[in-house]
C-alpha cells in the first residue's frame, strides 16, 4: 500500500511538473530527487550511481545516437531537400488521395517535436476541394505521420527503450514490425471509409510543375533520392553490417555534410541547437532516474510477487497506458513506466513480450493523448477539437490494444 502510494506520488508530481511547463529534463531530475528522498537513498551512494549512469557506453552511445540523428534532419531541412521529396511524391502518384497518406509518412521518418505541421499543408493542398471535413484531415496527417515510432531506428524513444531493456533493437523492430503495419491498415481502412461513405472519388493531381516535370524522369528522381538518400543509407548500413548504429549514423552525417558543404560555421549552428540540447539532457536525466530506481530498490518487492498473468497484464495495461496519456512524451512514459514495471516482469519466462507490451500500449496512450504536440498543432491548424478527432481514432487505437493484449496473454 506503501508503495502503491509512493509510485502514485511519483507519477502525479511529474504529470504537474509537465502541466506546468517544466522542462522535461529538469522535470525528470527533480522526480529523481524526489525519489532520492521517498526512498532514502544515500547520497553519496547517489551521486557515484549517477556519474556511472552517465558515463556509461550505452548512455554515451544513445546520446551520439540522439544528436546524429538531429544534425541529419537539420541539414536536409536548411538544404529544403524534403520539399523536393513532396514535389516528387505529386508527380508520381496520382491519386490526393494516396498523397495525403503518404506525404505525412515520408515526413514521419524524420523524427522532430511537433512534427506534424509540417506535414499539415501537404495534407490540406492534397484534400483541397474534396469537401472532406477538418478534423478528418487532421486525423490523417495525425496519424500517418506516426506510422514508423514502433520500428524505426531513429527514434529517441524506440532507442531509449532498447537501452533500458537491453534487448537487441534489431529484435525490436522485428517484433514491433506488425504493429507498425497494423497501424498503416487501421489508418487506410478508416480513410477510405471515409472516402466511400462521402462519395469521395480518386483526387486527380494538379497538373505536374517545377523542375521535377520539366528535367523529366531524371528530375523526378533527383527530387525523391535527395530527400532519402541519407535515411536509406542509415537503414540499410544497420540491416547488412556488423557496424554499430552510432558509427553509421556518425558516417552518414559527415558524407552528408560534404555533399551538402556544409561549412564548419554552419555545422556549429546546426548541432548547437536548443533542440538537441534538451535532447540530450532529456537522454541523461533519463538514465540517472532509472540507475536511481535501481539503487533504491524501491520495486524490488515487485521481484517476489506471484500474480497470475492477467493481473499483470492488466497492471502493465494500467500503468503504461495511463503514464503515455498523461505526458504525452514518447521518452516521458518510457523513462517512468519501465523502470517501475522492470522489476515486475524482469523474471518472468516471457519478459520480453511483456517488455514490448509495455512499448506498445503505452504508445497507444501517447497517441490520444491531449498533451501530445503533434496532435495539439495539428488540431489547431485544421481548426478541430479534440473530441471530434477522437472519432476517428478510436477503432485504430482499439486495434491497438486489444491485438497487443491478445498476443501478450497467447505467447
Amino acid at each position: 500500500m506503501i508503495l502503491a502510494l509512493k509510485i502514485t506520488l511519483l507519477v502525479g508530481a511529474l504529470i504537474l511538473l509537465l502541466r506546468l511547463r517544466i522542462d522535461l529534463a529538469l522535470a525528470i531530475l527533480l522526480i529523481t530527487l524526489l525519489t532520492v528522498g521517498l526512498f532514502q537513498v544515500n547520497l553519496l551512494a547517489a551521486g557515484r550511481a549517477a556519474g556511472a549512469a552517465l558515463l556509461h557506453p550505452d548512455t554515451l552511445q544513445l546520446l551520439v545516437i540522439v544528436v546524429a540523428v538531429q544534425y541529419l534532419g537539420a541539414v536536409q531541412k536548411s538544404r529544403k531537400l524534403y520539399d523536393r521529396l513532396i514535389r516528387s511524391l505529386n508527380v508520381a502518384i496520382r491519386d490526393r488521395r494516396l498523397v495525403a497518406m503518404v506525404a505525412p509518412a515520408i515526413i514521419g521518418f524524420l523524427p522532430m517535436p511537433g512534427g506534424a505541421l509540417f506535414s499539415a499543408p501537404l495534407v490540406e493542398a492534397s484534400l483541397r476541394d474534396s469537401r472532406t471535413k477538418p478534423a478528418f484531415n487532421a486525423f490523417m496527417n495525425f496519424w500517418f505521420r506516426h506510422d514508423w515510432e514502433l520500428i524505426w531506428p531513429l527514434y529517441a524513444g524506440l532507442l531509449l527503450f532498447q537501452a533500458m531493456s537491453r534487448i537487441p533493437l534489431k529484435k525490436i523492430i522485428l517484433f514491433q514490425a506488425p504493429f507498425s503495419l497494423l497501424h498503416i491498415a487501421a489508418g487506410v481502412a478508416i480513410s477510405f471509409l471515409y472516402f466511400r461513405r462521402h462519395g469521395i472519388g480518386r483526387l486527380a493531381p494538379p497538373q505536374p510543375g517545377g523542375e521535377s516535370a520539366k528535367n523529366g524522369l531524371g528530375g523526378w528522381f533527383a527530387d525523391l533520392l535527395s530527400g532519402t538518400w541519407p535515411l536509406l543509407l542509415v537503414v540499410v548500413l544497420f540491416f547488412t553490417t556488423a557496424i554499430p548504429l552510432y558509427l553509421t549514423l556518425l558516417g552518414v552525417a559527415l558524407l552528408l555534410s560534404l555533399v551538402s558543404r556544409v561549412s564548419l560555421r554552419e555545422f556549429g549552428r546546426l548541432l548547437f541547437t536548443q533542440t538537441i540540447l534538451r535532447s540530450t539532457l532529456v537522454i541523461a536525466a533519463v538514465m540517472v532516474f532509472q540507475e536511481i530506481i535501481r539503487l533504491s530498490a524501491a520495486f524490488d518487492v515487485l521481484k517476489t510477487m506471484h500474480v497470475p498473468l492477467a493481473v499483470m497484464v492488466l497492471f502493465i495495461f494500467l500503468v503504461s497506458f495511463t503514464v503515455g496519456f498523461l505526458t504525452g512524451v514518447n521518452t516521458a512514459y518510457i523513462a517512468i513506466a519501465f523502470p517501475v514495471l522492470l522489476p515486475l516482469i524482469q523474471h518472468q519466462p516471457n519478459y520480453f513480450y511483456l517488455a514490448l507490451y509495455i512499448y506498445v500500449i503505452g504508445f497507444a496512450g501517447i497517441l490520444c493523448s491531449p498533451l501530445h504536440l503533434c496532435l495539439v498543432l495539428t488540431n489547431e491548424y485544421f481548426g478541430a477539437t479534440l473530441l471530434q478527432v477522437y472519432r476517428y481514432l478510436a477503432f485504430p487505437l482499439l486495434m491497438y490494444a486489444i491485438t497487443a493484449t491478445i498476443l501478450v496473454l497467447l505467447l
